[in-house]
Formats: structure tokens, sequence, C-alpha cells
């Protein structure tokens, strides 16, 4: 019993104060997604959104709307043992002073890619007809995505848990290779949250950073051909995979 509690309440606060965590996180995450919608409108629509054509959004539904509660509060637990971890961990670095190139810029770097490395197999693995059918099929009731934040977020629960797993698996990787300073988490955290939500927009997003290719052309292909484009912030490893494929407007 006591293990399930420090599971669900690492810092072992009190209920109203764990409650009041999910509602800052809630906050935090919408002023986030109020950013990208922003942002959103000065970036061009991809081809696939452009012309008369009416892209369908299906109406969110009782089950949306639970799995979207469920996964608030499965949020606010793995950043609260990340916090933990950052705070309490005598292999991460929190001075200021001992911000360095490796467990800075470096960590950063291999934890994006580490957390794609553990995530696009996991992803594709989801696909397999059982997995798909009882947990993934869910998010993929949307073929055109563009509800940011919601349709993001908009999984099955047990989804969630694995994806957070292997987030937690990656920021431990990077940690043993180059040392981890406490700034590199809350950076992949907004790297990841802006990441997702402008996955599920209608907007041409792209950028190269460091040989990181971001393009959310490649994750709504996922979405209008569900076999390919596992990977969410790079392709590295559906193209090792041979599960890549390049944009192609609807018409193609």
């Amino acid at each position: 019993m006591e293990s399930l509690s420090l599971l669900a309440n690492p810092w072992q606060v009190s209920l109203p104060l764990w409650l009041g965590g999910v509602v800052v996180k809630e906050v935090a995450l919408q002023g986030m997604d109020w950013g990208v919608r922003i942002a959103g409108r000065y970036i061009e629509p991809m081809p696939s959104r452009k012309g008369e054509k009416e892209v369908y959004q299906r109406p969110l539904d009782f089950m949306d709307y639970l799995y979207l509660s469920i996964n608030a509060v499965i949020e606010t637990v793995f950043i609260g043992h990340l916090l933990h971890y950052l705070w309490y961990s005598s292999k991460v670095e929190r001075s200021f002073g001992a911000l360095g190139l490796l467990n800075g810029p470096v960590a950063l770097w291999l934890v994006v890619i580490f957390n794609d490395m553990f995530y696009a197999p996991l992803h594709r693995l989801l696909h397999t007809p059982m997995l798909y059918r009882w947990i993934h099929k869910h998010h993929h009731r949307i073929t055109y995505p563009q509800r940011g934040n919601v349709d993001a977020r908009n999984e099955h629960p047990v989804e969630q848990m694995l994806a957070m797993a292997f987030w937690y698996c990656a920021v431990q990787l990077a940690t043993v290779l180059v040392g981890m300073h406490a700034i590199v988490v809350p950076l992949h955290i907004s790297i990841m949250v802006f990441g997702a939500c402008f996955n599920h927009t209608e907007n041409d997003l792209k950028f190269s950073v460091f040989g990181i290719e971001f393009a959310v052309r490649a994750h709504e292909m996922h979405h209008r051909m569900p076999n390919k484009n596992f990977g969410q912030i790079c392709m590295w490893f559906d193209k090792l995979m041979g599960t890549y494929i390049p944009y192609m407007s609807a018409d193609a």
C-alpha cells in the first residue's frame, strides 16, 4: 500500500495540494496550447488543409473526456516523479555553475533522440491488430487532427502510461551517458508539449536543429496512413524501421 502511495504521490503531499498540482499543470499546459494557437496564425496551413474542402472534425464524446481526464492525472504523477528525481537525485546537477556543454545542450539533444528511439517502436507495436483494437484505435478516430493539445492527449491511458515510462527511461539513459542538469528536463517537457500540440494542428511547421528535423507533415501522414511515421519529433527511427513516408497532398 505504501509503494502504491509513493507511485501516485512521490512527494507525499496532502490530497488538496496534490489536486492543486493537477490544476497548476493543466493551467500551464493550456497556456502552452494557447501559445501554439497564437503562433499558428502566422504559419501557413499544410497543402492538405487548404482549399474549399472542409476537414471533418469528429465531436468529442464521453470516452474522449474520460480519457483526457485520466491522462491529466497520469501526466501530473509523471511530472511529479521527474521533479522528485531532479530535486533529490545525486546524479543531477542543480547549481547554475554546474551547467556545462555535456549535461546541458548535449543531454537535451540526447533525451529528444532517446525518447523517439523508445517511442517509435512502442508506437509501431501499438498498431499490431490486438493492441490497436483495444488501446491505440481511440487516438486514430481523427484523420486530420487540428485541436492541438486536445487531440494530442486524447489517447488510451495505457498508451499514456507506456509513453511516460519510456520518457523516464530516456532521461535516465542520457544521465548515465553525459550527466544531467536540472534545467534539461523542463526544457524537454516544453519541447514535447509544443511538438505534440503542433503535430495535431493544420500548421505547416517544420525546422531543423542540430540534425533533428521536425515537421508537422510527418505526423499528419501517420494519421492518414497509420502504418507509417511512428516517431514524434524526428523520423530517424522510422527510416531505420522502413516505416517512413514523405508528405504528399491529400489529392495525391
